[in-house]
């Protein structure tokens, strides 16, 4: 009894195996052009080598491979991720300046917040030794600031201002400090019209050359706020702030304020 070489077949004396070993064999007797297929032990001797050749022919090369495809691809997907948050953290910054802006803008028409911190920056001003342009920019108009800038006056009365201030401050026990606005109360036509009065007279002691309807004010307040004085004690004033055309916020200091009895 004989067997296949190649698939162990059992076969009658004679006989050929119909296996595909035994027809390649078969045919490569009759075509010499063709190559004997290899026996089993030649497969298993060789099996590996050529399992590594055809590995080798569809890997990349190593400089198109990363080290490790799962790192790499994760690192790919952290990076899309990464340029996915910078453009919404873009779009939500503009988001926000433009509400921003918009807030700044209602506040302005609509709110209070403009002549509130303009009482602040009143208060601020007639404690700092540094505080004579914000004072004189507050309390005068815009006309009368530019004679005085004409004429160099402006600098001198800014410096003789903060140099008062930086003498007084060695007889205070305590710097001044802002608490809040207590109270706010609109100003009455006549109040109003004594405003443009007091600045009218304002910028002409500065020789400014103004006419009677170069200031115009349709708005202002009469706003108390409470403070630390000077000794640490609790006091409150009222200070008068208007808006006056073209210019913005402005206050009557208390002189002006006594002179056209607004203080009472």
């Amino acid at each position: 009894m004989a067997f296949c070489k190649y698939c162990g077949k059992e076969l009658e004396e004679g006989a050929l195996c119909s296996c595909p070993g035994a027809i390649h064999e078969q045919q490569a007797k009759n075509d010499p052009d063709i190559t004997p297929a290899a026996d089993d032990d030649a497969t298993e001797n060789t099996g590996t080598s050529a399992l590594n050749d055809n590995i080798n022919l569809i890997k990349p090369s190593a400089a198109e491979t990363p080290a490790s495809e799962g790192p790499a691809i994760r690192k790919a997907n952290y990076t899309v991720k990464k340029q996915d948050d910078g453009s919404f953290l873009k779009f939500s910054v503009i988001v926000a300046a433009v509400l921003i802006v918009f807030i700044i803008i209602a506040c302005c028409l609509f709110g209070s917040s403009g002549f509130k911190g303009t009482v602040r920056k009143y208060f601020t001003s007639r404690y700092s030794k540094h505080g004579g342009k914000t004072y004189y920019s507050l309390t005068l108009p815009d006309d009368g600031i530019a004679e005085l800038k004409d004429n160099d006056l402006w600098q001198e009365l800014v410096e003789d201002y903060n140099d008062d201030v930086e003498n007084r401050m060695d007889e205070w026990d305590k710097k001044p400090k802002f608490r809040k606005i207590s109270k706010v109360k609109d100003m009455k036509n006549s109040e109003l019209k004594d405003a443009e009065k007091y600045f009218l007279s304002a910028a002409e002691v500065c020789d400014a050359d103004v006419e009677a309807d170069d200031i115009k004010i349709k708005k202002g307040y009469a706003v108390t706020y409470k403070y630390k004085n000077t000794e640490g004690d609790n006091e409150k004033t009222t200070v008068y702030v208007v808006k006056i055309k073209g210019e913005g916020w402005k206050i009557m200091n208390g002189q002006g304020t006594s002179f056209y009895g607004l203080d009472n």
